[in-house]
Protein backbone atom coordinates (compact mmCIF):
# COMPACT_ATOMS: atom_id res chain seq x y z
CA UNK A 1 0.00 0.00 0.00
CA UNK A 2 1.23 3.46 -0.69
CA UNK A 3 2.32 5.30 2.30
CA UNK A 4 -0.19 8.46 2.56
CA UNK A 5 1.93 10.05 5.78
CA UNK A 6 4.80 11.28 3.91
CA UNK A 7 3.74 11.69 0.19
CA UNK A 8 0.90 12.28 -1.42
CA UNK A 9 -0.65 8.99 -2.71
CA UNK A 10 -1.83 10.15 -5.65
CA UNK A 11 1.74 11.26 -6.63
CA UNK A 12 2.95 7.84 -5.85
CA UNK A 13 0.50 6.16 -8.16
CA UNK A 14 1.01 8.16 -10.98
CA UNK A 15 4.78 7.60 -10.81
CA UNK A 16 4.20 3.47 -10.54
CA UNK A 17 1.55 3.48 -13.03
CA UNK A 18 3.92 5.47 -15.63
CA UNK A 19 6.48 3.12 -15.19
CA UNK A 20 4.44 0.33 -15.83
CA UNK A 21 3.13 1.53 -19.27
CA UNK A 22 5.89 -0.11 -20.78
CA UNK A 23 4.48 -3.22 -20.66
CA UNK A 24 1.10 -2.26 -22.80
CA UNK A 25 3.17 0.37 -25.07
CA UNK A 26 5.56 -2.36 -25.91
CA UNK A 27 2.54 -4.77 -26.65
CA UNK A 28 0.61 -2.04 -28.87
CA UNK A 29 3.97 -1.62 -30.95
CA UNK A 30 4.80 -4.90 -31.25
CA UNK A 31 1.17 -5.68 -32.47
CA UNK A 32 1.27 -2.40 -34.75
CA UNK A 33 4.40 -3.60 -36.42
CA UNK A 34 3.29 -7.56 -36.83
CA UNK A 35 -0.03 -6.46 -38.56
CA UNK A 36 1.70 -3.74 -40.83
CA UNK A 37 4.23 -6.64 -41.70
CA UNK A 38 1.15 -8.85 -42.79
CA UNK A 39 -0.08 -6.44 -44.66
CA UNK A 40 3.18 -5.48 -46.28
CA UNK A 41 3.94 -9.05 -47.35
CA UNK A 42 0.99 -8.91 -49.11
CA UNK A 43 1.34 -5.90 -50.82
CA UNK A 44 5.10 -6.44 -51.96
CA UNK A 45 4.47 -8.35 -54.85
CA UNK A 46 2.23 -5.74 -56.45
CA UNK A 47 4.58 -2.96 -55.64
CA UNK A 48 6.44 -1.09 -57.94
CA UNK A 49 10.15 -2.14 -58.19
CA UNK A 50 12.86 0.68 -58.26
CA UNK A 51 16.07 -1.10 -58.78
CA UNK A 52 17.56 -4.49 -58.74
CA UNK A 53 14.38 -6.25 -60.76
CA UNK A 54 16.42 -9.69 -60.89
CA UNK A 55 16.45 -9.59 -56.84
CA UNK A 56 12.91 -9.47 -56.65
CA UNK A 57 12.26 -13.02 -56.20
CA UNK A 58 14.78 -13.26 -53.18
CA UNK A 59 13.60 -9.64 -51.69
CA UNK A 60 10.01 -11.42 -51.49
CA UNK A 61 11.36 -14.83 -50.23
CA UNK A 62 13.13 -13.30 -47.41
CA UNK A 63 11.37 -10.39 -46.14
CA UNK A 64 8.62 -12.21 -43.81
CA UNK A 65 12.14 -13.72 -42.11
CA UNK A 66 13.60 -10.78 -41.82
CA UNK A 67 10.46 -8.82 -40.33
CA UNK A 68 9.23 -11.20 -37.97
CA UNK A 69 12.87 -10.79 -36.38
CA UNK A 70 13.02 -7.95 -36.63
CA UNK A 71 9.65 -8.00 -34.45
CA UNK A 72 11.43 -10.41 -32.33
CA UNK A 73 14.27 -7.89 -31.36
CA UNK A 74 12.01 -4.84 -30.92
CA UNK A 75 10.31 -7.20 -28.20
CA UNK A 76 13.44 -7.86 -26.44
CA UNK A 77 14.03 -4.41 -26.04
CA UNK A 78 10.67 -3.47 -24.56
CA UNK A 79 11.42 -6.56 -22.33
CA UNK A 80 14.53 -5.34 -21.21
CA UNK A 81 12.93 -1.80 -20.85
CA UNK A 82 9.78 -3.15 -18.53
CA UNK A 83 12.15 -5.42 -16.33
CA UNK A 84 14.24 -1.66 -15.61
CA UNK A 85 11.39 0.29 -14.96
CA UNK A 86 9.80 -2.77 -13.17
CA UNK A 87 12.51 -2.56 -10.92
CA UNK A 88 11.93 1.51 -10.04
CA UNK A 89 8.32 1.27 -9.97
CA UNK A 90 9.13 -1.80 -7.35
CA UNK A 91 11.45 0.44 -5.63
CA UNK A 92 9.16 3.65 -5.62
CA UNK A 93 6.14 1.38 -3.47
CA UNK A 94 8.68 -0.62 -0.84
CA UNK A 95 11.68 1.58 -0.45
CA UNK A 96 15.05 0.73 -0.68
CA UNK A 97 18.55 1.95 1.51
CA UNK A 98 20.71 3.08 -1.36
CA UNK A 99 18.57 6.03 -2.37
CA UNK A 100 21.26 8.17 -4.77
CA UNK A 101 20.95 4.85 -7.11
CA UNK A 102 17.29 5.09 -7.91
CA UNK A 103 17.06 9.24 -9.15
CA UNK A 104 20.37 8.53 -11.30
CA UNK A 105 19.25 5.09 -12.46
CA UNK A 106 16.11 7.19 -14.00
CA UNK A 107 18.41 9.67 -15.59
CA UNK A 108 20.60 6.54 -17.15
CA UNK A 109 17.70 5.18 -18.43
CA UNK A 110 15.44 8.02 -19.54
CA UNK A 111 19.00 8.30 -22.43
CA UNK A 112 18.83 4.61 -23.43
CA UNK A 113 14.71 4.21 -23.41
CA UNK A 114 14.97 7.41 -25.92
CA UNK A 115 18.05 5.71 -28.04
CA UNK A 116 16.37 2.74 -28.12
CA UNK A 117 13.29 4.12 -29.45
CA UNK A 118 14.96 5.91 -31.76
CA UNK A 119 16.09 2.99 -33.31
CA UNK A 120 12.94 1.22 -33.07
CA UNK A 121 11.48 3.96 -35.05
CA UNK A 122 14.78 3.71 -37.50
CA UNK A 123 14.39 -0.37 -37.85
CA UNK A 124 10.88 -1.08 -38.13
CA UNK A 125 9.98 -4.65 -40.00
CA UNK A 126 9.25 -2.75 -42.73
CA UNK A 127 10.86 0.11 -43.78
CA UNK A 128 13.89 -1.46 -42.07
CA UNK A 129 14.17 -3.77 -45.14
CA UNK A 130 15.92 -1.35 -47.30
CA UNK A 131 19.46 -2.01 -46.52
CA UNK A 132 20.33 -5.55 -47.59
CA UNK A 133 22.38 -8.17 -49.75
CA UNK A 134 20.65 -10.17 -52.26
CA UNK A 135 22.85 -12.87 -53.63
CA UNK A 136 21.38 -13.45 -57.32
CA UNK A 137 23.45 -15.84 -59.66
CA UNK A 138 26.68 -15.56 -57.78
CA UNK A 139 26.09 -11.55 -57.70
CA UNK A 140 25.17 -9.48 -54.92
CA UNK A 141 22.59 -6.63 -54.91
CA UNK A 142 22.62 -3.87 -52.47
CA UNK A 143 19.08 -2.73 -51.32
CA UNK A 144 16.04 -3.90 -51.60
CA UNK A 145 14.18 -3.80 -55.53
CA UNK A 146 11.10 -1.94 -53.99
CA UNK A 147 10.00 0.86 -52.72
CA UNK A 148 9.23 -0.02 -48.85
CA UNK A 149 7.37 3.42 -47.07
CA UNK A 150 5.40 2.99 -50.65
CA UNK A 151 4.64 -0.76 -49.85
CA UNK A 152 3.54 -0.16 -46.57
CA UNK A 153 0.02 0.45 -45.41
CA UNK A 154 -0.16 4.39 -45.86
CA UNK A 155 -1.51 4.37 -41.73
CA UNK A 156 1.83 2.58 -40.76
CA UNK A 157 4.09 5.52 -40.39
CA UNK A 158 1.91 8.16 -38.77
CA UNK A 159 0.68 5.51 -36.30
CA UNK A 160 4.22 4.14 -35.23
CA UNK A 161 5.71 7.44 -34.80
CA UNK A 162 2.73 8.77 -32.72
CA UNK A 163 2.86 5.96 -30.86
CA UNK A 164 6.29 5.80 -29.91
CA UNK A 165 5.83 9.59 -28.87
CA UNK A 166 2.84 8.60 -26.69
CA UNK A 167 5.04 6.10 -25.51
CA UNK A 168 8.25 8.34 -24.92
CA UNK A 169 6.54 10.97 -22.97
CA UNK A 170 4.69 8.81 -20.40
CA UNK A 171 8.14 7.43 -19.52
CA UNK A 172 9.74 10.54 -19.49
CA UNK A 173 7.47 11.75 -17.19
CA UNK A 174 7.43 8.63 -15.02
CA UNK A 175 11.15 9.08 -14.56
CA UNK A 176 11.16 12.68 -13.53
CA UNK A 177 8.49 12.47 -10.78
CA UNK A 178 10.86 9.42 -10.12
CA UNK A 179 13.23 12.01 -8.79
CA UNK A 180 10.70 14.70 -6.96
CA UNK A 181 11.88 15.34 -3.69
CA UNK A 182 7.90 14.20 -2.73
CA UNK A 183 8.62 10.73 -4.51
CA UNK A 184 12.27 10.21 -3.17
CA UNK A 185 10.68 10.89 0.55
CA UNK A 186 8.60 7.97 -0.57
CA UNK A 187 11.12 5.20 -1.00
CA UNK A 188 14.06 6.60 0.81
CA UNK A 189 14.86 4.74 4.10
CA UNK A 190 17.35 6.64 5.44
CA UNK A 191 18.47 7.60 9.07
CA UNK A 192 16.70 4.57 11.49
CA UNK A 193 18.83 2.18 13.29
CA UNK A 194 18.27 -0.98 10.89
CA UNK A 195 19.34 0.53 8.03
CA UNK A 196 22.53 2.07 9.21
CA UNK A 197 23.61 -0.52 12.20
CA UNK A 198 27.19 -1.48 11.56
CA UNK A 199 27.83 1.17 8.06
CA UNK A 200 30.48 3.72 9.18
CA UNK A 201 29.97 7.28 9.26
CA UNK A 202 30.82 9.00 5.78
CA UNK A 203 32.21 12.79 6.87
CA UNK A 204 30.51 15.45 4.04
CA UNK A 205 32.89 16.77 1.47
CA UNK A 206 35.52 13.69 1.92
CA UNK A 207 34.15 11.06 -0.16
CA UNK A 208 36.48 10.05 -2.81
CA UNK A 209 33.83 11.33 -5.44
CA UNK A 210 35.02 14.61 -5.83
CA UNK A 211 38.37 14.04 -7.28
CA UNK A 212 37.21 11.41 -9.51
CA UNK A 213 34.60 13.58 -10.88
CA UNK A 214 36.65 16.33 -11.17
CA UNK A 215 39.07 14.44 -13.26
CA UNK A 216 36.32 14.81 -16.31
CA UNK A 217 37.51 18.17 -17.92
CA UNK A 218 41.01 16.30 -16.89
CA UNK A 219 40.85 14.23 -19.56
CA UNK A 220 39.28 16.14 -21.81
CA UNK A 221 42.20 18.61 -22.08
CA UNK A 222 44.48 15.56 -22.38
CA UNK A 223 42.53 14.61 -24.92
CA UNK A 224 42.42 17.85 -26.33
CA UNK A 225 46.45 17.80 -25.66
CA UNK A 226 47.48 14.45 -27.89
CA UNK A 227 45.19 15.39 -30.73
CA UNK A 228 46.66 19.01 -30.96
CA UNK A 229 49.85 17.43 -30.80
CA UNK A 230 48.79 14.28 -33.58
CA UNK A 231 47.40 17.69 -35.86
CA UNK A 232 50.57 19.58 -35.61
CA UNK A 233 53.10 16.65 -36.07
CA UNK A 234 51.58 15.59 -39.09
CA UNK A 235 51.16 18.82 -40.60
CA UNK A 236 55.07 19.73 -40.23
CA UNK A 237 55.79 16.26 -41.72
CA UNK A 238 53.47 17.25 -44.75
CA UNK A 239 53.67 19.69 -47.73
CA UNK A 240 51.85 22.55 -45.99
CA UNK A 241 50.91 23.69 -49.24
CA UNK A 242 48.70 20.94 -50.37
CA UNK A 243 47.35 20.02 -46.99
CA UNK A 244 45.30 23.72 -45.57
CA UNK A 245 42.51 22.56 -46.26
CA UNK A 246 42.60 19.22 -44.64
CA UNK A 247 44.53 20.92 -41.46
CA UNK A 248 41.23 23.34 -41.03
CA UNK A 249 39.17 20.02 -41.23
CA UNK A 250 41.12 18.33 -38.42
CA UNK A 251 41.44 21.65 -35.88
CA UNK A 252 37.29 21.95 -36.89
CA UNK A 253 37.09 18.53 -35.33
CA UNK A 254 39.49 18.81 -32.86
CA UNK A 255 37.27 21.58 -31.02
CA UNK A 256 33.44 20.13 -32.09
CA UNK A 257 34.94 16.56 -30.02
CA UNK A 258 36.19 18.83 -27.14
CA UNK A 259 32.86 20.91 -26.76
CA UNK A 260 30.46 17.83 -26.84
CA UNK A 261 33.46 16.22 -24.34
CA UNK A 262 33.47 19.45 -22.13
CA UNK A 263 30.17 20.40 -21.71
CA UNK A 264 28.92 16.95 -19.79
CA UNK A 265 32.19 15.99 -17.97
CA UNK A 266 32.19 20.51 -16.24
CA UNK A 267 28.72 19.89 -15.42
CA UNK A 268 29.45 16.30 -14.20
CA UNK A 269 32.21 18.08 -12.17
CA UNK A 270 30.23 20.84 -10.99
CA UNK A 271 27.07 17.98 -9.46
CA UNK A 272 29.43 15.67 -8.10
CA UNK A 273 31.28 17.77 -6.02
CA UNK A 274 29.10 20.39 -4.71
CA UNK A 275 28.62 19.64 -1.37
CA UNK A 276 24.83 20.34 -2.03
CA UNK A 277 23.80 18.93 -4.94
CA UNK A 278 25.18 15.65 -4.24
CA UNK A 279 22.00 14.81 -2.57
CA UNK A 280 19.66 16.97 -4.67
CA UNK A 281 17.23 14.39 -6.41
CA UNK A 282 17.23 16.60 -9.44
CA UNK A 283 21.04 16.55 -9.38
CA UNK A 284 20.94 13.12 -9.29
CA UNK A 285 18.61 12.93 -12.26
CA UNK A 286 20.72 15.10 -14.09
CA UNK A 287 23.72 12.89 -13.48
CA UNK A 288 22.57 10.49 -14.71
CA UNK A 289 21.28 11.72 -18.48
CA UNK A 290 25.18 13.43 -18.68
CA UNK A 291 26.93 10.48 -17.49
CA UNK A 292 25.31 8.32 -20.89
CA UNK A 293 25.74 11.22 -22.59
CA UNK A 294 29.65 11.47 -21.99
CA UNK A 295 30.24 7.90 -22.64
CA UNK A 296 28.57 8.46 -26.11
CA UNK A 297 30.80 11.88 -26.38
CA UNK A 298 33.81 9.05 -25.67
CA UNK A 299 32.60 6.76 -28.59
CA UNK A 300 32.25 9.53 -30.61
CA UNK A 301 35.79 11.19 -30.24
CA UNK A 302 37.02 7.66 -30.62
CA UNK A 303 35.32 6.88 -33.71
CA UNK A 304 35.25 10.43 -35.19
CA UNK A 305 39.16 11.62 -33.93
CA UNK A 306 40.57 14.64 -35.66
CA UNK A 307 42.49 11.88 -37.73
CA UNK A 308 40.05 9.37 -38.42
CA UNK A 309 38.98 8.48 -41.71
CA UNK A 310 35.49 9.48 -41.22
CA UNK A 311 36.91 13.42 -40.63
CA UNK A 312 38.78 12.95 -43.45
CA UNK A 313 37.32 11.28 -45.94
CA UNK A 314 38.94 10.93 -49.39
CA UNK A 315 42.42 12.60 -48.64
CA UNK A 316 44.23 13.34 -51.73
CA UNK A 317 46.80 15.21 -50.27
CA UNK A 318 49.20 13.20 -48.23
CA UNK A 319 48.26 14.31 -44.84
CA UNK A 320 47.16 11.29 -43.58
CA UNK A 321 50.18 9.25 -44.58
CA UNK A 322 52.10 11.35 -41.62
CA UNK A 323 49.88 10.79 -39.20
CA UNK A 324 52.15 9.86 -35.75
CA UNK A 325 51.95 5.99 -35.45
CA UNK A 326 51.43 6.77 -31.62
CA UNK A 327 48.43 8.56 -31.78
CA UNK A 328 45.73 6.39 -31.80
CA UNK A 329 46.94 3.53 -29.44
CA UNK A 330 47.47 6.72 -26.72
CA UNK A 331 44.31 8.62 -27.45
CA UNK A 332 42.48 4.97 -27.47
CA UNK A 333 44.49 4.28 -23.84
CA UNK A 334 43.65 8.06 -22.57
CA UNK A 335 40.06 7.82 -23.44
CA UNK A 336 39.60 4.14 -21.98
CA UNK A 337 40.85 5.50 -18.63
CA UNK A 338 38.55 8.60 -18.69
CA UNK A 339 35.63 6.02 -19.22
CA UNK A 340 36.45 3.77 -16.36
CA UNK A 341 37.10 6.97 -14.08
CA UNK A 342 33.77 8.12 -14.97
CA UNK A 343 31.89 4.86 -13.85
CA UNK A 344 33.85 4.64 -10.89
CA UNK A 345 33.25 8.15 -10.13
CA UNK A 346 29.11 7.42 -10.71
CA UNK A 347 29.32 4.15 -8.82
CA UNK A 348 31.11 6.03 -5.48
CA UNK A 349 28.13 8.84 -5.89
CA UNK A 350 25.83 6.27 -5.55
CA UNK A 351 27.17 4.34 -2.87
CA UNK A 352 28.14 6.89 -0.70
CA UNK A 353 26.28 10.11 -0.95
CA UNK A 354 23.71 9.28 1.59
CA UNK A 355 22.97 12.46 3.24
CA UNK A 356 19.79 14.10 4.06
CA UNK A 357 17.58 15.70 1.05
CA UNK A 358 18.38 19.57 0.76
CA UNK A 359 15.25 19.68 -1.69
CA UNK A 360 12.18 18.92 -0.51
CA UNK A 361 8.04 19.45 -1.38
CA UNK A 362 6.08 21.92 0.56
CA UNK A 363 3.47 19.10 1.31
CA UNK A 364 6.33 16.42 2.81
CA UNK A 365 7.30 17.03 6.22
CA UNK A 366 11.03 16.35 7.18
CA UNK A 367 11.99 12.88 8.34
CA UNK A 368 12.59 13.02 11.99
CA UNK A 369 15.57 11.06 12.96
CA UNK A 370 15.88 9.55 16.43
CA UNK A 371 17.62 10.53 19.60
CA UNK A 372 18.75 9.09 22.56
CA UNK A 373 17.29 10.76 25.34
CA UNK A 374 19.89 12.69 27.66
CA UNK A 375 20.20 12.35 31.08
CA UNK A 376 17.36 14.85 33.17
CA UNK A 377 18.62 17.10 35.69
Amino acid sequence: MIDTTRTPPRQARITIALLWSVIPHGLAVTVLNGVALVMTDRRLPHAPVTQNAEAVPVALREYAGFAWGRTALIGLFFMAAALAFGLLARTTRRGVRRWPAVPLLAGVLAVLHTIGLILVAGLNPVTGYGPRLFPVNGALFSGAPFDMAAAAPPWYLPALAALLAIGWAGQLAGLILLARPATVSRYARKGSAEDTAGEPAVPAGRTRVIPLMALGPVFVAVVAVVDHTAIRLTENAADPALVEHVVSAARTAMFVDSAFLGVPAVALAVLGTHPRLRTRPGALFASGVLAVLYLFALVVAQVFNPLSTGVLTDDQSGFSEHIPPWYLPVLTVVQSIAALVHLAALAELVTRARGPLTARSPSCPPSTTSRRPGPRR
